[in-house]
């Protein structure tokens, strides 16, 4: 399989809410220390890499931001449900910076607009990751670089799981509609950028057969930066 069937409008606003939902059941600043604890570090050692007036897009925000905590002046916080999570935290979400309350298949801003784009456990919330992709690739600057963060699933899980969003898309009521298998998730990021750097963070093995699942960061660059530097 190349790549993922894009699930429909329908299901993807079901994943939503249940995502709206659960958010509501959390604590805001656990989470957001979870975040520092797990991501901050590497975030900022690829930051420190870029000067202080570099662009920095972090899709798929949430209410936590973790972006803000970079050195970087210009940041970009996109989540189709950002107006919805700063009436849930008033109060709580940056104040400096610029919101796009939009999905990532199609985000207003030109071409080559971001030094660092951040890409952190939600490519599997996506109604359509290849375009997120798309839109990825054609944003980040020449020298740029994107930093995604996804948990991955054993080969058997992923194609139970897509087999059975197709066959029965209302009993898979879960925020996450698509489950990569590393293999899927590298593939799919090879068709767009150089992986140069893979993080492994965390492993996890549940009772079930043949499902184990792994947390990845994938450090990528643009297809012709090598090229670029080569010559």
């Amino acid at each position: 399989m190349s790549m993922h069937q894009p699930i429909d409008s329908i299901r993807w606003n079901a994943s939503q809410k249940l995502s709206l939902q659960a958010w509501q059941t959390k604590n805001l600043a656990k989470e957001r220390e979870h975040l520092e604890r797990s991501l901050l570090p590497i975030l900022q050692r690829y930051a420190r890499k870029y000067s202080q007036d570099a662009s920095v897009l972090e899709i798929g925000c949430g209410p936590v931001c973790i972006s803000n905590q970079l050195p970087q002046q210009h940041k970009t916080y996109l989540d189709p449900m950002a107006d919805d999570f700063r009436r849930m935290f008033p109060g709580e979400l940056p104040e400096e910076g610029e919101y796009l309350t939009s999905t990532a298949e199609r985000i207003p801003k030109p071409d080559a607009s971001y030094d660092l784009i951040l890409c952190l456990n939600m490519i599997s919330q996506t109604l359509n990751p290849e375009l997120v992709m798309n839109e990825i690739e054609r944003l980040l600057k020449p020298g740029g670089k994107l930093i995604l963060a996804i948990r991955t699933h054993s080969q058997f899980e992923a194609r139970l799981h897509y087999l059975a969003i197709r066959l029965f898309p209302y009993l898979c009521s879960k925020t996450r509609p698509y489950y990569y298998a590393r293999k899927g998730i590298r593939r799919t990021l090879q068709r767009h950028f150089n992986i140069k750097e893979e993080i492994v963070q965390k492993a996890r093995t549940i009772r079930m057969p043949f499902c184990k699942r792994q947390r990845y960061i994938f450090i990528c660059t643009p297809l012709d930066s090598d090229l670029q530097t080569s010559t």
